[in-house]
C-alpha cells in the first residue's frame, strides 16, 4: 500500500479495459490496460539494456587493455543479428594463440550481459587496414 493509503493500480497484459494515459505535456492516449502494461515492461527492459550495454562496452575496453600487446583497437558494431566485437590485432596474421582467450571473452560476455547478444572476432592488422568500418562502429579501445 502506498503512503496515501490507496492500493497501486494493477495492470494486466491480458486486460482489454480501456485506460487514458496523460503525459507531462497533457497529451492523452487511449489504450488498453494490457498495452499500457506492455509499454511499462518495454521501458524497464530498455533501461536494463542500456545499463548492460554500458557495462558491456567497459568490459570489452578492459579486456583490450589487458591484451594490449596483441590488440591495437577494439570496435563494437551493431548488426541485425546483434553486436560484433571486432578486435584489430597488432600482428598481420590471425593469432591462433589468442583464440582460446577470445572464446572465453565471448562466453563471459554472453553470461554477464544476456541482453547484449554478441560475437567476438579478431581482425588481423592487414585485413583491418583494408576493411572500412562503418561510421556506426564504436571505438572502445585504441586511437581513432
Amino acid at each position: 500500500m502506498s503512503s496515501t493509503g490507496t492500493k497501486p493500480l494493477q495492470l494486466s497484459f491480458e486486460s482489454r479495459q480501456q485506460v487514458v494515459v496523460v503525459a507531462d505535456d497533457e497529451d492523452r492516449f487511449v489504450t488498453t490496460a494490457g498495452e499500457a502494461a506492455r509499454a511499462c515492461k518495454r521501458a524497464a527492459d530498455d533501461q536494463e539494456f542500456i545499463a548492460q550495454f554500458r557495462a558491456f562496452l567497459a568490459r570489452v575496453h578492459e579486456w583490450c587493455e589487458i591484451h594490449s600487446a596483441a590488440v591495437e583497437k577494439g570496435f563494437v558494431t551493431i548488426t541485425d543479428g546483434g553486436l560484433h566485437v571486432l578486435l584489430c590485432l597488432a600482428n598481420p596474421n590471425y593469432d591462433f594463440d589468442l583464440e582460446d582467450e577470445l572464446v572465453e571473452l565471448d562466453l563471459e560476455l554472453a553470461d554477464d550481459f544476456p541482453l547484449c547478444t554478441a560475437e567476438v572476432l579478431q581482425v588481423p592488422k592487414q585485413q583491418a587496414l583494408a576493411t572500412e568500418l562503418s561510421s556506426e562502429a564504436l571505438l572502445v579501445y585504441g586511437d581513432g
